[in-house]
C-alpha cells in the first residue's frame, strides 16, 4: 500500500487541510455505517486539528471516540489530552468517549481495566480487519507516536502501560502497535525541520525501527507535513 504525503505552507494550513481530510473520511463512513470509530491524539498539532474539526459539522452523536494515548493524570488536569481536546472542540462532549482511567488506581491496573473495556467493545486484538475508521497520530522528534517510545518494549495488548515516559508526565497509557494497526485510515501530523530525520526514516520502505514506521492504515496512510519539514527531508 502506498503512503501519501500532503505538504502545507505552515502548521495552520497543515491542520486545516488535515481536518478536511479527516472530516471527509468520517462523513463518508457515516453514509454506510451507523457509527464511526475515531482515534484522537494530543500534542500541539493534534489539539490544533481538533479546533479545525470543530468547524466541519460532524454528527458526533454517531461517533465513538478513542484516544491513542493519555497522560495518567486527573481528569481535569491541564496535561490530560482529553481535557485539552474538549477546550478545542467542545462538541466532543456529544460523542461516545472511551475514556482512559484516572490515577485513583495503579497504572498497571488501569491498563488491565482499559484492556477489558476495549476488548468488550471491539473483540480480541488478533481479529482481522478494521477496528477503527480514522486514526490521527502526531510524532515526536525522536519518532515516538502515542506513548510508544523508541527502545521501549511493549506487549501486544489493546492498551499498554508506560511507566517511564521520556517526556513528563512519566506515567502514560497507550494503544499498542497492534491496536494502532487496526485502523482503516491513518493520518500523521508533523511539522518543523527538527522532525525531518524521524519522518525520513519512517517513510522508508524498510529498515526503520522508529515507532512512527510501525503503523500503517489498512486502506490508506497520509502524512500531513509543512514546507519547513519537507525542505529538510
Amino acid at each position: 500500500m502506498s503512503v501519501e504525503i500532503n505538504i502545507s505552507r505552515d502548521s495552520a494550513e497543515l491542520t486545516a487541510t488535515a481536518a478536511l481530510e479527516i472530516a471527509g473520511r468520517i462523513k463518508a463512513a457515516l453514509k454506510v455505517k451507523s457509527r464511526v470509530r475515531l482515534v484522537l491524539t494530543g500534542g500541539t498539532l493534534g489539539i490544533q486539528v481538533l479546533g479545525d474539526l470543530a468547524l466541519q459539522e460532524i454528527d458526533l452523536s454517531r461517533v465513538d471516540v478513542f484516544w491513542g494515548d493519555e497522560r495518567f493524570v486527573e481528569l481535569d488536569s491541564d496535561d490530560r489530552n482529553e481535557h485539552q481536546a474538549l477546550l478545542a472542540w467542545p462538541q466532543l462532549a456529544h460523542a461516545n468517549t472511551f475514556r482512559f482511567p484516572a490515577p485513583n488506581i495503579a497504572l498497571d491496573e488501569a491498563a488491565v481495566k482499559m484492556n477489558s473495556l476495549i476488548t468488550s467493545e471491539l473483540g480480541e486484538l488478533d481479529h482481522k480487519g478494521s477496528a477503527f475508521d480514522v486514526l490521527i497520530l502526531g510524532m515526536g522528534p525522536d519518532g515516538h507516536i502515542a506513548s510508544l517510545f523508541p527502545g521501549h518494549v511493549q506487549k501486544d495488548n489493546w492498551v499498554v502501560a508506560e511507566p517511564n515516559s521520556p517526556k513528563p508526565p512519566a506515567h502514560r497509557l497507550s494503544f499498542s502497535f497492534a491496536a494502532l494497526n487496526r485502523a482503516s485510515h491513518v493520518i500523521f501530523l508533523a511539522s518543523g525541520a527538527g522532525k525531518a530525520e524521524a519522518v525520513g526514516c519512517a517513510l522508508q520502505e524498510s529498515g526503520c525501527d522508529l515507532p512512527a514506521a510501525k503503523v500503517l492504515g489498512i486502506e490508506s496512510t497520509t502524512w500531513f507535513i509543512d514546507q519547513e519539514l519537507s525542505r529538510a527531508l
